[in-house]
């Protein structure tokens, strides 16, 4: 959890942002513009999330073979 949340918190942070340069510029945007933006960032986030994931398991995947127990052969 302490990794999800202040990256999630950062993507919160850029969605309320980018409606707030919509509402500046156009003020009177249709909703569904700012569903969009939301949807356009939870995206983002996702794959922002999956990739830090896979980047982490790939790094203690290294660290567990070049430094972890020695390998039992049968």
């Amino acid at each position: 959890m302490a990794y999800l949340v202040p990256r999630a918190v950062l993507v919160l942070i850029a969605w309320g942002m980018t409606c707030a340069l919509i509402k500046k510029l156009l003020p009177g945007a249709d909703p569904l513009i700012f569903a969009v933006a939301g949807a356009s960032w939870a995206c983002a986030g996702t794959a922002y999330f999956a990739y830090l994931r896979k980047l982490k398991r790939d790094i203690d995947e290294l660290e567990r073979r070049r430094f972890g127990a020695p390998q039992i052969r049968a």
